[in-house]
């Protein structure tokens, strides 16, 4: 049977219609993983040895085996924003405008072309994450950005225009609308009780149970009660944080080995399908927001939206998040080939 659910952190509502999933290719591109790349590729301007096609290097994680490096931060080739200051807005006409401040990086993941977040080892995800942390708080700090926003695109049909593994970081001198209206609700929820709303979802989850994916001492990774996709996983801090720069260093090796773990198990359930994840912090509200509380979501791309969701902003789950949470749950955490 269908019914609404309400997201009690965002107060927007999906339509959870399981019935739906028994439509053909109502779940797509489920089990459906691409061919495996190469090692290396030729062509592919993050790959070892093709350094003149980057625009610059940033930072850097050395290895002590070749290529001589782990992990890099180089600037997008084709950014959405650029440094621009000073910053000032404008009118043409009845429209406002201004320079598209800020800055665009990109995070390669690993030197070899075919590695896969997924299947990282446990120091190696450690580093990613940590430089994730490095780089957001970094930029975070640059003048004239009021938000920054860490994500993946995984997958071509996710938007990735290169298969070698990387993330991307932008910096803005804007606060994206999204995390504003989130921001907004979590006051208004706030105001309402006293309480953080987040907070208060993450005691519920685990009196529950049904929906938690894997709890660990400093995170937990739920299916949410009001998931937009098939096996969406949010990945929440259980201390109460505003910020992703928050994170201690304990805290941020937690992370990373609950975000592998999450990655792994929808590769192991779903056939590594396209996906996106993303970082929503509230550093625009400061450290001690006592309303705000970060989280990373991760959005398996099973299905496509349609008129029906362009029209109303309403989502339509065509898969129960209690059922794919005991999937994922089961789902084998070894190393898939």
């Amino acid at each position: 049977m269908s019914e609404f659910r309400r997201d009690r952190t965002t107060g927007a509502w999906v339509i959870v219609a399981p019935e739906r999933g028994l439509r053909p290719l109502a779940i797509s591109r489920q089990g459906r993983a691409p061919e495996p790349p190469h090692p290396f590729d030729p062509n592919c301007p993050f790959c070892p040895g093709h350094e003149k096609q980057l625009p610059g290097i940033l930072a850097e994680v050395a290895d002590h085996s070749p290529p001589g490096w782990q992990l890099r931060v180089v600037p997008n080739k084709f950014a959405a924003v650029r440094p621009s200051l000073p910053l000032a807005s404008q009118m043409i006409g009845p429209h406002m405008t201004m320079a598209g401040h800020g800055h665009h990086e990109v995070l390669i993941e690993s030197p070899r072309h075919d590695a896969n977040p997924a299947l990282l080892s446990d120091d190696h995800i450690r580093a990613l994450a940590s430089l994730y942390q490095r780089r957001f708080s970094e930029l975070s700090a640059q003048p004239g950005i009021k938000a920054v926003v860490l994500f993946r695109n995984h997958g071509a049909a996710a938007g990735a225009s290169l298969p070698h593994p990387h993330s991307q970081i932008i910096a803005l001198a804007l606060t994206p609308p999204r995390l504003r209206s989130l921001a907004d609700w979590m006051q208004h929820c706030w105001q309402q009780t006293g309480h953080c709303v987040t907070c208060e979802e993450l005691d519920a989850e685990r009196a529950d149970g049904e929906r938690i994916v894997e709890s660990t001492q400093a995170f937990l990774a739920i299916v949410p009660f009001a998931a937009t996709v098939p096996f969406e996983i949010w990945i929440v801090p259980r201390r109460h944080q505003a910020s992703f720069a928050d994170m201690s260093e304990a805290e941020c090796a937690d992370f990373s080995l609950i975000l592998r773990n999450a990655l792994r198990r929808i590769r192991s359930a779903c056939g590594d399908p396209a996906y996106n994840f993303a970082v929503e912090s509230f550093d625009f509200l400061g450290r001690d927001a006592p309303h705000a509380h970060w989280r990373l979501r991760i959005a398996p791309d099973l299905v496509t939206w349609a008129g029906f969701e362009l029209a109303s902003g309403i989502p339509i789950n065509p898969s129960e998040p209690e059922a794919d949470a005991a999937l994922l749950r089961k789902a084998p955490l070894r190393d898939q080939a």
